[in-house]
């Protein structure tokens, strides 16, 4: 496992507060809302102790609403790992531009990559980068980047 504090982005502009940037096709994603769960993967009876990291940014691209979702296994190491066909991570974008949503899910990127620097357990920091796309419809998110403190879904229950 490589040590997450020796990871270093000169382009991961985002403060230690929570935060998700990106831009889609060169518009920025302006977030209303970001949260980062650990939780159990639920489709995986077979081994229930295996846990995933959600991250759901809801917010904007111009006047669209927009959803980013990030479902990353944590056991993936710190470190860069290629999004497309990657069974431990899976991206969602949700855009609703009028009457017909469009989804993209990342069993159908051309390309794309995470960057995983920090995943402390002590601290619940998650940070890292990201950008996939689909040249053949001529998308592509880039830029992307998280510093968020994740809560457990124990916590979460008990706080509704």
């Amino acid at each position: 496992m490589t040590d997450s504090t020796n990871l270093q982005t000169s382009h991961l502009n985002v403060p230690f507060a929570e935060q998700f940037q990106a831009t889609v096709n060169g518009k920025p994603f302006v977030a209303a809302s970001v949260t980062a769960w650990s939780c159990l993967r639920s489709e995986l009876r077979h081994k229930p102790n295996r846990r995933i990291w959600k991250i759901l940014a809801t917010g904007h691209v111009a006047r669209h609403s927009t959803s980013i979702g990030l479902f990353i296994d944590q056991t993936l190491a710190p470190g860069t790992h290629d999004l497309v066909n990657n069974p431990r991570i899976s991206v969602v974008y949700h855009r609703t531009p009028r009457q017909m949503a469009q989804v993209y899910h990342s069993r159908y990127f051309q390309t794309g990559e995470l960057t995983l620097l920090e995943c402390n357990p002590d601290t619940r920091r998650l940070r890292g980068t990201l950008e996939f796309g689909m040249s053949s419809i001529n998308f592509k998110l880039a830029q992307g980047a998280f510093n968020l403190q994740w809560i457990n879904e124990a916590q979460d229950a008990s706080a509704q």
